[in-house]
């Protein structure tokens, strides 16, 4: 596949992972067939895991969000994104075992982005997983024990209203391939890849939200099936009712008891239309209801019902029912603030080009033809001033300041010779720049890393100087070279300078000129016969330690290995010199 130029994008549906996560065993085994008869040698298992990320997401896997993180804008037309520097990572575990593939064989992600409402939604840290999912969604995910994850809670009811069904999750859901040297859209040492996951809602103007992304593994007991929504009345039966008019009023006190979101699930609840089944409504009358006697609501109280021709007065009043809240394990998240008049196009179409060039008098605004206008400004004693500024748009061609690049933004400041004022223009540029530079977190770090890097190279020449200086050293001029090691060197080359090396590094010929290991001295101190027979008791043999003659005492000359071999006279006086040596170890008296 050719890959895309700069400035281009290929989309993909999705891209299955070989494996997705989870234990596997492999077995190794050797077919063999002898006169055609199977005999297959005894195989081998092998298992091995295949992990990813599931209750937490690492932070350098999400390559970018969009809307910008902390961002405020007119983002009331886009659908919040987030892209991930793994092209598989949506697909890697499976969302639930009816959910594997679709018809079409497209596997369904595990991962969903859900955006609320500052005060629609909980951000919870470090929860233990029982506390999060059901008993039964914690028993389809397989019993994990010791884990601890973020959570995201809000209104059960409202989350199975708000999050895409299965099949809407594989269509929030791609894989988009960029030229990894398109600065705009790779990430880092990206290959170009990314996994895009989208929300199903708009933001509206004038809102705070909160961008989640969580996983929606075995969740299919908040997944909607359908996208139908009942929006009529519910009447709960047996459940917890309160006489006030807001929900966010609700607490123990008002209730008198307290009821957890698996007790809210076990309520059961039938629509209102069965309670008045049967019953006759007269126009302007008042009719009274047959409930069942097994339902407790309050009394005393009106409900309204208009219709057409008549108001019916039922006699029950449902002021609030307390509703479950449901959490879902959190991965990543983001805030932003929906706000602003229009995008920067809108905003570009509304500019009043009259800055540029031309201005109406109404406006009293003195523009030069540079395009250069006079503000009020402060310098830095406190006192009042006029300056000239101009901004980037300039309705002629200018040249270039060639006095740069500057350390400072007051080196940009200049003084125009014809007014005698001062010009900013490129000293507000250059400090407008500077905070645009310290907002970009990577490049704070990458300044940062060079600010370390530089003050460990000048204290590392620093010593460098000092070791020269004082040791009189050799100068380093390698910034890689080991610096211990090469002034080690030095030191014991300096210290060990006009001593000659030892001939007996070993100590043998001091070992040797020892009295005890004389074999004149030994012959004489053991009233031994002959000095031979001393060098014998020393462990030697005096035909070993004297050089071997042959031919009447002729020394044969040898050059190589072969002339040695063709001396059959030498090989002779050598095997039986071999055998004298054997014997000595053998006899009793010989060297042992």
């Amino acid at each position: 596949m050719v890959d895309p130029r700069v400035g281009e994008m290929i989309l993909f549906d999705y891209i299955r992972p070989p494996l997705t996560a989870g234990e596997y065993r492999m077995r190794v085994g050797t077919e063999v067939a002898i006169d055609g008869t199977g005999q297959p040698l005894p195989g081998q298992d092998f298992f091995f895991d295949v992990e990813g990320p599931r209750f937490a997401l690492a932070p350098n896997e999400v390559a970018g969000v969009f809307p910008p993180r902390n961002g405020h804008g007119p983002f009331d037309s886009a659908l919040p994104h987030v892209a991930l520097g793994r092209r598989t990572l949506p697909w890697e575990r499976p969302l639930g075992d009816a959910y594997t593939a679709g018809a079409d064989e497209t596997p369904f992600p595990f991962l969903a982005l859900v955006m609320f409402e500052q005060s629609e939604c909980t951000i919870k840290r470090n929860l233990a997983l029982t506390d999060i999912v059901p008993h039964d969604v914690f028993v389809r995910l397989g019993q994990p024990s010791g884990i601890r994850c973020d959570a995201v809670e809000a209104d059960q009811q409202f989350l199975k209203e708000i999050l895409p069904m299965p099949e809407e999750l594989q269509l929030l859901t791609h894989v988009r391939q960029v030229n990894v040297d398109d600065r705009e859209l790779a990430a880092g040492d990206s290959d170009g890849y990314f996994a895009v996951v989208m929300s199903n809602r708009v933001p509206r103007s004038g809102a705070d939200y909160v961008c989640c992304l969580v996983s929606v593994e075995e969740r299919t007991d908040l997944l909607p099936v359908t996208d139908y929504a009942d929006t009529g009345s519910d009447i709960f039966q047996n459940a917890e009712i309160a006489d006030i008019s807001e929900t966010v009023a609700l607490s123990k006190s008002s209730l008198g008891t307290s009821v957890i979101a698996s007790e809210a699930d076990k309520f059961a609840k039938f629509p209102a239309k069965d309670l008045v089944a049967g019953n006759t409504f007269t126009a302007g009358g008042n009719v009274s209801t047959n409930f069942s006697t097994n339902t407790n609501f309050s009394t005393n109280t009106n409900f309204n019902a208009t219709a057409t021709t008549a108001n019916v007065n039922v006699g029950v009043t449902i002021d609030a029912v307390l509703h479950p809240k449901a959490q879902l394990v959190l991965l990543h998240s983001w805030t932003f603030t929906c706000e602003g008049d229009g995008t920067f196009r809108q905003l570009m179409q509304g500019l009043d080009v009259g800055m540029i060039g031309d201005v109406e008098p109404a406006t009293k605004l003195e523009v030069t033809d540079t395009g250069h206008i006079k503000i009020d400004v402060t310098d830095r004693l406190g006192a009042p001033e006029q300056s000239w500024y101009r901004g980037p748009l300039v309705a002629q061609p200018l040249t270039r300041d060639a006095l740069g690049p500057y350390h400072s933004s007051d080196q940009a400041r200049r003084v125009v010779a014809e007014t005698g004022a001062e010009n900013i223009s490129y000293a507000a540029a250059f400090e407008v720049g500077r905070l645009l530079a310290a907002a970009d977190a990577r490049l704070a770090q990458e300044l940062m890393r060079w600010r370390r890097g530089s003050f460990r190279s000048s204290a590392r020449q620093s010593a460098i100087n000092l070791l020269q200086l004082t040791m009189r050293l050799n100068l380093i001029e390698n910034p890689l070279d080991p610096v211990a090691l090469r002034y080690s060197v030095d030191v014991l080359e300096k210290v060990t300078k006009g001593i000659a090396p030892p001939t007996d590094p070993f100590g043998v010929e001091a070992l040797l000129a020892s009295p005890l290991l004389q074999p004149e001295r030994v012959a004489k101190a053991f009233a031994l016969k002959t000095v031979d027979d001393a060098v014998r008791l020393l462990g030697a043999d005096v035909a070993l330690i004297q050089s071997v003659l042959v031919d009447g005492g002729r020394a044969v000359p040898t050059t190589n290995l072969d002339q040695v071999l063709s001396d059959q006279v030498g090989m002779a006086a050598l095997a039986e010199l071999r055998q004298r040596a054997f014997a000595n170890l053998q006899e009793p008296g010989g060297v042992q």
